[in-house]
């Protein structure tokens, strides 16, 4: 009895879902339901696209205020070999022959750090899209090099 009673409830729920399920599909309905679903999708692909545009401009404006740090460290350590070389200038005139050889020596050394210096200033603003973690670094490297260089008064 339970089994028939099992079988008779398995039956009538199956029934009602195909009966359920068979008057909702008329072909206006389905044709609907794909317009619907077409219209969901092509909504998501202007999200989508509007996502990426504003992620491009986030990530360029990012870039662009790095290049524009980068730049101002740059130019601030420029301006501090300048003043070391006016600095030494004023040495030289007072110094004796040998003094004067070794600063004239320095003074070459540090005339030729700021002109790399200024030569990477001028790629800064320089497309790079697929070097500038390599070129920053690089940059950054020189600099604390001309800064341990200019703090060591040799």
């Amino acid at each position: 009895m339970t089994k028939q009673l099992f079988f008779s409830g398995m039956i009538a729920v199956f029934g009602a879902a195909f009966l359920m399920t068979s008057c909702a599909d008329t072909p206006a309905e389905r044709r609907e339901d794909a317009n619907e679903a077409m219209k969901d999708a092509k909504q998501n692909v202007k999200e989508a696209q509007q996502d990426v545009k504003d992620a491009s401009k986030e990530a360029a404006e990012a870039l662009r205020m790095e290049r524009d740090e980068m730049a101002a460290k740059m130019n601030k350590q420029s301006q501090e070999i300048d003043t070391k070389l006016t600095e030494m200038d004023m040495k030289m005139a007072k110094a004796s022959a040998k003094e004067k050889a070794r600063w004239q020596e320095r003074r070459k050394q540090l005339v030729m750090e700021r002109d790399e210096l200024n030569a990477d200033m001028k790629r800064v603003g320089e497309d790079m899209k697929d070097s500038w973690s390599t070129f920053k670094s690089d940059v950054a490297r020189k600099m604390d090099k001309i800064s341990e260089d200019l703090k060591a008064d040799k």
